[in-house]
């Protein structure tokens, strides 16, 4: 018996009518994500498995965090993690609006610190207080081999003082100079009659001790400056009950004059003087109560230097220029008071160049007062052809060595390719 054609397209219809049905109520069915991406991603489970739980992970909402076909971040997350987790840490968006961004945050790399499933420590860190901030900051190491160490240093407790994602202060302080130490060592008559009467509440405690760890008692800095040692105050000040106690008896500059006048009088005379001369402050580059070092150093030279003189290296990124040169001291082949020569260097720059670079010396383009750089009529020395910081070329070369460095000189010899 043969079906009429209306039958047959009814039934059709119906069929797909029922199929469509299947269909939408599969699609509406609800994916166990804990059972389907767990089955591949184990290595996750055993994070969620840890004691510290992210809640998101912990109810396996995956896709809170994941696309599970395709994204452009990696590890197939939605955003990019700086912007994935605000969305839920809202209390973390008005800590990146400060002006001082702790430096993995800034680049948006929260799981640098942050486990993103589960883990063992608070707050999901990958390890607890000192230990971790151990993995950047390498000098915590070595303040732990020193005899003395600040009770929070010595606990871990890094997140006392510091802030861990951005700050109002410099260096991650958690509050303003003076405030973050007055929260522990309030102001008392032994207190005040420990720092000879002065109101150092209103100072910074950095000036005389180290916030981490030192070898000197009460934390003092390593290297003490002697009127400081000698608790002689008023050599430098007014004495403390007066109206302004730390106000200097005369200008800066006279003042460590009185000292150090062979450095202060090198700097006044010296052909190129550096910024001191020029109004600028002793201090603005040494601690007057204390230092690291014997200079007294506010910083370590390098990072001291670039505060003022950053190249390009440092924060502009351009390609092709150098924060320094190789891994020498800015003092290597600068004089940091002062010269006769320009930059401050410490020596010609064909001897100074030759202390290290011997053997290009030896056999190098011929330099000195006979030779003149065609370009500016000047004698011809390494920096005609070499930069000391930046250079578009390898080698510090000012052009390309092959040809383009040459021909800026010998143009005779620039035929045509």
């Amino acid at each position: 018996m043969s079906l009429s054609r209306d039958l047959v397209v009814a039934l059709l219809a119906s069929t797909v009518v029922a199929v469509l049905a299947a269909g939408s109520a599969t699609a509406a069915t609800p994916v166990d994500e804990g059972e389907v991406c767990l089955e591949c991603h184990d290595d996750v489970a055993s994070e969620i498995a840890l004691p510290v739980e992210h809640p998101p992970a912990k109810r396996a909402d995956c896709s809170s965090c994941h696309n599970p076909h395709a994204a452009r971040d990696a590890g197939l997350l939605l955003e990019r993690p700086a912007i994935l987790c605000v969305e839920c840490h809202a209390d973390i968006a008005e800590e990146l609006a400060r002006p001082v961004l702790h430096q993995p945050v800034a680049e948006g790399r929260c799981t640098g610190c942050h486990q993103a499933h589960g883990g063992s420590h608070a707050k999901l860190l990958h390890a607890p207080g000192a230990d971790l901030c151990e993995t950047c900051h390498q000098d915590v190491t070595s303040w732990r081999g020193l005899a003395n160490q600040h009770s929070p240093f010595r606990s871990g407790r890094c997140a006392d003082c510091h802030e861990s994602h951005g700050s109002e202060h410099t260096g991650l302080a958690a509050k303003a100079e003076g405030q973050v130490c007055s929260g522990c060592h309030p102001v008392s008559s032994k207190f005040r009659s420990d720092h000879g009467g002065y109101p150092v509440e209103r100072a910074d405690c950095q000036q005389c001790h180290d916030p981490h760890a030192s070898q000197q008692a009460g934390l003092l800095q390593r290297h003490p400056h002697v009127p400081f040692t000698e608790g002689d105050c008023t050599l430098c000040h007014a004495p403390a009950g007066s109206g302004d106690p730390f106000a200097l008896r005369v200008a800066e500059n006279e003042l460590c004059g009185d000292c150090h006048d062979e450095a202060v009088e090198a700097n006044r005379s010296a052909a190129f003087p550096h910024v001191s001369a020029g109004g600028s402050r002793c201090s603005d580059c040494h601690n007057p109560h204390g230092g690291q070092d014997r200079s007294l150093l506010q910083r370590e030279t390098n990072d001291l230097c670039l505060s003022c003189h950053d190249p390009g290296g440092g924060s502009s990124g351009e390609e092709g220029r150098f924060l320094t040169h190789a891994d020498l001291e800015c003092d290597t082949c600068h004089s940091p008071h002062g010269g006769d020569r320009p930059l401050l260097l410490a020596d010609n720059p064909a001897d100074l160049c030759g202390m290290c670079h011997s053997h290009q010396h030896a056999i190098t383009h011929p330099l000195g007062e006979g030779v003149l750089d065609p370009r500016n009529g000047q004698p011809l020395d390494c920096l005609s052809c070499h930069g000391l910081h930046e250079a578009p070329e390898d080698n510090y070369l000012h052009g390309d060595g092959a040809r383009d460095l040459c021909i800026g000189c010998h143009k005779s010899k620039g035929v045509p390719r």
